[in-house]
């Protein structure tokens, strides 16, 4: 199952989801439906998804799954090993792991108890844990007017008419307002549609500012956090991302930026087309192909080629891990499961491998990290508490 399969089924695994909670758009269920026309399986694994039956065994297996903390022996075989290439048996079944895993995590998401008849999505909510990133985000327009935008949707689009949603439903008009800015919580996730026909991807905890129309000759945005831009190509009217200590000017194409405040480095990454990344201290600039990516760090920039997949896990539905630090993964997990991360006492910065879908909630991300004599702790007030184990009380206090 390439790239694009996964994509393709984990978008699919989200309008199934959507259907469960009965908030499927007409234009989403006519692609489903589309999608169970193409094969048998499909359509297997859609009952599947929707028999309670299905969905109680599935929920029993993670339960049991969890308790015995079989996940360690698991990922080690399958996707977690950091240089292994997959036997030839494992390759051919891939994709009916990739198929179970969404399964998995529907059902689980969507079981119904039969004792009180309501979804376990309630009982995910316990305390010390905590559940993915949403569709939230909030629309401020600069005549002060704020719009906080609806979870059971996840796109808005805006043009001169005004700001609708992707189905159509009206949000606001513009009227008199100039610019407007589109903000996502920690914990929150939307897209948003441009007056020129741009689609951006906003991660959490992002801002982006926007005029509610473009300049004749140039379209120009801000943006702080992480987004994923297809611009939509205008010869005649350059396409510039700004952020605080760069700009991005391009024509047409598909690119990522990376620039959190709290982040050390600005990381660009291209995808399609062309780009020209200029540092806005010395005035340096350096110019993408697909498969680049710019680091800017407060001394220098630099590109180098990187691995788009990687990169862009977050646009698919999925983490990440390779070759990241400790506290970049954990900035990651801050900023989707709306934690703030405390480290105690002397935590070496230790370096991780693997991935898995960001629809986990955070206590099965964080038992996939149990690997590097590190223990973690949510406390009931939203913090998660690192620290390196202690080896007496790993031993009894021998």
């Amino acid at each position: 199952m390439g790239p694009k399969e996964e994509e393709k089924f984990i978008y699919i695994s989200s309008l199934v989801f959507q259907e469960m909670r009965g908030t499927l758009s007409d234009e989403n269920r006519l692609f489903l439906e589309r999608w169970l026309q193409e094969s048998v399986m499909n359509k297997q694994i859609y009952r599947r998804c929707l028999d309670e039956a299905q969905q109680r065994e599935a929920y029993a297996s993670l339960q049991h799954f969890e308790n015995q903390r079989n996940f360690e022996s698991i990922k080690a075989k399958v996707s977690f090993h950091p240089s292994t290439k997959r036997s030839g048996l494992l390759q051919r079944l891939w994709p009916y792991f990739a198929a179970a895993s969404v399964l998995l995590a529907l059902s689980v998401v969507w079981y119904w108890n039969s004792d009180n008849n309501r979804p376990v999505q309630t009982q995910l909510r316990a305390v010390n844990d905590r559940i993915p990133a949403s569709h939230q985000a909030i629309i401020t327009l600069s005549d002060g007017r704020q719009y906080t935008l609806n979870n059971g949707e996840k796109q808005v689009v805006i043009d001169g008419s005004g700001i609708r949603y992707n189905d159509g439903h009206e949000v606001a008009t513009v009227n008199a307002a100039v610019s407007a800015r589109i903000e996502t919580p920690r914990g929150g996730t939307y897209e948003i549609t441009l007056p020129d026909g741009t689609l951006v991807k906003l991660n959490a905890g992002t801002i982006l500012s926007y005029p509610t129309e473009f300049a004749k000759d140039r379209r120009e945005v801000s943006l702080q956090g992480e987004a994923y831009f297809e611009v939509s190509k205008r010869e005649d009217q350059p396409f510039i991302v700004h952020t605080k200590n760069q700009q991005v000017q391009v024509l047409g194409t598909h690119f990522n930026i990376n620039a959190y405040p709290t982040a050390l480095q600005t990381k660009t990454t291209l995808l399609e087309g062309k780009v020209q990344v200029q540092e806005l201290i010395k005035g340096q600039k350096v110019t993408l192909l697909p498969g680049d990516q710019s680091v800017h760090t407060r001394t220098e920039l630099t590109k180098h080629p990187v691995n788009v997949q990687q990169e862009m896990a977050w646009v698919y539905g999925k983490f990440n891990f390779d070759g990241k630090s400790l506290r970049q993964v954990m900035d990651e997990l801050s900023q989707w499961y709306a934690v703030d991360v405390v480290y105690k006492g002397d935590v070496p910065d230790v370096s991780f491998f693997g991935g898995t879908f960001r629809t986990s909630k955070l206590s099965t991300i964080l038992n996939i990290l149990k690997d590097q004599d590190l223990s973690y702790h949510l406390t009931n007030d939203g913090k998660l508490i690192i620290e390196k184990n202690d080896l007496k009380a790993q031993k009894g206090g021998q």
